[in-house]
């Protein structure tokens, strides 16, 4: 095990990552302040598209803090430069990571949907769009509670648990790869 030890260097990727995300958040945060502030001045005029953006900016806003406090937790580092506690925070912090994360995709697709009903040329591409939002909605809701009950009982996502119920790791897997193709629009529209 020291020899294992001294062969890995003590450092972690997670705050390069986090080099990476955070100004892409403030990118995002700053395009979404200015949208908000053009529909509601000098006329009140938010929509659905907007509501959707808001539950995507702050669940996203929440994935990246969760995702911040398993970096300060040591995620990114060799495992065994993890202490027993840090690692079960970690998987806490991970747990709410791809809940929110979900959200947060889903409810920006669902923006977009919305903001395209304003520029639908027919009542086809109405069924349509609204077909895909409706889509989108259920995929989450089914996603997130086939994630949220992966393991039974659910702390058993981060900690040993006698008697623990968990799916494995590749019908997790193969959910997630579903889910992401269903959820990326194709190619060309159906129009």
């Amino acid at each position: 095990m020291e020899q294992q030890t001294q062969a890995l260097p003590n450092d972690s990727v997670g705050p390069k990552a986090l080099a990476v995300l955070t100004p892409i958040l403030v990118i995002g945060l700053l395009f979404y302040s200015i949208r908000i502030y053009t529909r509601v001045v000098p006329k009140y005029k938010l929509n659905a598209a907007d509501w959707a953006c808001t539950i995507a900016v702050v669940s996203g806003t929440v994935t990246y803090a969760l995702f911040a406090a398993a970096v300060s937790f040591g995620f990114g580092k060799h495992s065994i430069y993890v202490s027993p506690a840090s690692d079960r925070k970690i998987l806490q912090s991970l747990f709410g990571v791809i809940l929110t994360g979900l959200l947060a995709s889903t409810f920006s697709r669902v923006s977009v949907a919305f903001l395209l009903l304003d520029f639908a040329p027919s009542r086809v591409w109405n069924i349509v769009l609204w077909f895909l939002i409706t889509f989108q909605i259920l995929a989450l809701l089914g996603t997130e509670l086939v994630e949220f009950f992966q393991c039974w009982p659910v702390r058993a996502f981060w900690e040993q648990v006698s008697g623990e119920n968990c799916n494995a790791p590749s019908e997790m897997w193969t959910l997630g790869y579903v889910y992401t193709g269903l959820s990326i629009p194709p190619e060309r529209g159906p129009f």
